[in-house]
This record gives structure tokens, C-alpha cells and sequence, in this order.
């Protein structure tokens, strides 16, 4: 065993892992078919609170078996909880950013003066109750600290002014397409990957969703050089390393930093593609401060897209399609709201790898009766 994974989902981590050479173990939430294939041993981890590791069932997975010493790399579901990282690197060393690092870049006190010290435009933000001009009568967004995959937030209605929850924090809303710049870092230095538009799988319960990711794009002209500085000041002060990805909201008049994710994230699907190396291989040499001195682009344009279910369903037996990962096997039980796979397309434009994308996307969402859909930007 190399190395051990950690993510809510770590399909995309594995698949990487396996691209690279390294036999791996996989602990996440799913142990979907995809992930077991990729993996050398891939386990289930328990769940707790809707969509969260329980830490104790994953700490004892872990040193069952996992020797002490192996190293883990850690994918998205954990930036809110630093001190189960803590209880990671105590007996694993994580190759990556360590949890001090997550924790600052994920305090949205932090991120905001850290952005208004290197001039990139940042949303208001407040922990506290807002005064009656906090946002200046803009929307308002509520969030989980360090919360992933979107479904934590919510829009508060207007004129609410009491505090947020616990653990939650206040942020004005900013309109435009959301983008994401995916970077690879060794603590010094820094380079981009490449960028790729997202969108949102909303419903009534989860407006802000993630639905999906397609790329590589282009970063909008006007605003293209202070987007990819502001993204590259960041990793250089706070000393990052490994892949990171830095989201932002762009529309024709301005653009915003709206979160930092210091670890391997969903656009492994879109960029861990030939003729680039395998990016998991490239996140442990610069972790260990080794740097190619440039990447190549994709050969063909990605789109990647999740089906969550919009009601309870058991996975019926059959053959999955080829462009379908994240399978569940036959017989699993998918809550409604959970994701059920997520579904990709290649093309020789951005445009055209979406639309093949979201045309499998709907043909299996009739298949599996499930109501059509409309992603949002």
C-alpha cells in the first residue's frame, strides 16, 4: 500500500492514483463501484449528520488499516472539521496542506483580510448579527464553515437580521458565472492548471448545489490577469502546496474570490486527462517542493455532471454505461437528495462536451424515473 485517501468522495482521487502507478486505500462515503476498481482497498466509511464522516469510525478504518507512517491525501468533506485532521496527521502524515493552513484559509475573517491586504475583490462577510447596512441591502448568503459541495448554503430572506448558526457565517451575494482556477503549488511557488466553468443541481431544499463542472475555458479577457495573480498571491503568502483550487464569481463588471479549497477537488475530471501527467503524482512531488516548469491543456474539452436522486430509489440490477462514474452497485439505496453518479462527455469545444453531457444526463434520469432537470449558473 502507498498511500491512503480521504474524501467524501474518493473516486476522483483514486482514479488518479491508479492513473500514477500507486496502489492506494480508499476511505469515503460511498465505496462505489468505480472507486473499488481504482483502489487497492476501498471501504465505507460511516456517515454522520446527512453527509459527513463520522471521526471516530473513520479514525479507527484508518488504523485498521492503514500502517502508521503511510500517508494520506485528503479530498473535499473534512475542511470543517480541522481537528479530525489533526487526529489524521497525528498518526499519518498528510501530503498536502496541513490543518492549520485549512483552518485559517477556511476562517471567512481570515480569507477577507488576507484578500483586502493582496487587493482581490472578496464579499463581505460577518460572523455576527448584520446591522441594518452591513450589505448594503444585497442578497445574503448563509454558509457553513468550512462547508463543500454547496448544499450548506442558503439565501436568507430579506431583511433578516439575527446572527447566523453556529458554525455558519454571513456573506453578500455576487451575481455571475462561477469559475474555477485549478492550481498546483509547492509552499514558494505556483502555476495554473486550468480553468473550468460550474454550475449548480438546485432544488428547493439545496439552492446552491453543485451540479457539475466543464473546462478547460478560458478566464473572461477583461479580468483574466488579475484573477490569475490574485489566485497566485494567495497560494505564494499562505506558503500552499499540492493541488488547490481558488472559485470565483465573474460577470461583465466585476470579479470576486468566493472560496479557497486547499486540496484535490472535483476538477480532477475535468484535468487529470491525457497529455497531462497524472495529477496526483504531480500533487506529491510538490508537496515534497517539486515543480514542472509548465502543463500542457487537456486534448479534448470535459464536462463532468451529478444526478442526485429527487427521491428515495434502490439501483436496479444492469450494466452502467461507460460514461457514468461514481456507480453504485445493484441493490444500493440512494437517499433522496444523494448523489447517484455523476455523468461525463468529452467534445472537440466546451459547448459541445456540456450538451453531450447533459443529453446522457438526461436519457439516464428518464431510465431511472427521475424528474428531468435544469442546472443554474
Amino acid at each position: 500500500m502507498d498511500l491512503a485517501l480521504i474524501a467524501l468522495s474518493a473516486r476522483p482521487l483514486a482514479a488518479s492514483a491508479a492513473r500514477a502507478g500507486f496502489a492506494a486505500l480508499s476511505l469515503d462515503l460511498f465505496a462505489d463501484l468505480d472507486t473499488c476498481a481504482h483502489a487497492a482497498r476501498c471501504v465505507r466509511v460511516h456517515k454522520k449528520n446527512g453527509c459527513s464522516f463520522d471521526g471516530d469510525d473513520l479514525i479507527q478504518a484508518l488504523t485498521s488499516l492503514a500502517p502508521a507512517g503511510l500517508p494520506v491525501v485528503l479530498g473535499g468533506g473534512l475542511e470543517d472539521d480541522p481537528a479530525l485532521m489533526l487526529r489524521i496527521a497525528e498518526r499519518n502524515p498528510i501530503l498536502g496542506n496541513a490543518p492549520q493552513t485549512v483552518r485559517v484559509l477556511k476562517d471567512p475573517i481570515a480569507l477577507a483580510a488576507l484578500c483586502g491586504h493582496l487587493r482581490i475583490p472578496f464579499p463581505a462577510v460577518t460572523l455576527e448579527a448584520p446591522g441594518a447596512d452591513t450589505f448594503a441591502d444585497a442578497p445574503v448568503l448563509e454558509k457553513k464553515i468550512g462547508g463543500a459541495g454547496g448544499a450548506h448554503i442558503r439565501r436568507r430572506a430579506a431583511g433578516d437580521l439575527s446572527p447566523p448558526a453556529a458554525n455558519h457565517y454571513l456573506q453578500r451575494e455576487v451575481a455571475g458565472e462561477f469559475i474555477s482556477l485549478l492550481l498546483l503549488a509547492n509552499g514558494t511557488s505556483a502555476l495554473i492548471v486550468g480553468a473550468s466553468r460550474q454550475w449548480r443541481a438546485d432544488d428547493a431544499e439545496h439552492p446552491f448545489r453543485y451540479g457539475g463542472a466543464a473546462g478547460p475555458v478560458a478566464l473572461p479577457a477583461a479580468f483574466a490577469a488579475p484573477m490569475r495573480e490574485g489566485a497566485l498571491n494567495i497560494a505564494r503568502a499562505c506558503g500552499l502546496v499540492g493541488l488547490i483550487s481558488m472559485d470565483f464569481m465573474v460577470d461583465g463588471d466585476a470579479w470576486h474570490l468566493v472560496e479557497v479549497n486547499p486540496r484535490l477537488g472535483a476538477t480532477l475530471d475535468i484535468f487529470d486527462v491525457d497529455p497531462l501527467p497524472p495529477l496526483l503524482g504531480l500533487h506529491l512531488a510538490a508537496c515534497g517542493g517539486r515543480m514542472p516548469e509548465a502543463l500542457p491543456l487537456p486534448a479534448e474539452f470535459h464536462a463532468a455532471g451529478v444526478i442526485y436522486a429527487d427521491r428515495d430509489l434502490v439501483v436496479p440490477p444492469g450494466t452502467w454505461p461507460e460514461h457514468v462514474a461514481d456507480r453504485p452497485p445493484a441493490g444500493a439505496a440512494i437517499a433522496r437528495g444523494a448523489p447517484l453518479c455523476t455523468v461525463r462527455a468529452t467534445g472537440p469545444t466546451v459547448e459541445i462536451a456540456e450538451e453531450r453531457m447533459r443529453a446522457r444526463t438526461a436519457a439516464l434520469r428518464r431510465e431511472y424515473g427521475l424528474a428531468p432537470a435544469e442546472a443554474s449558473v
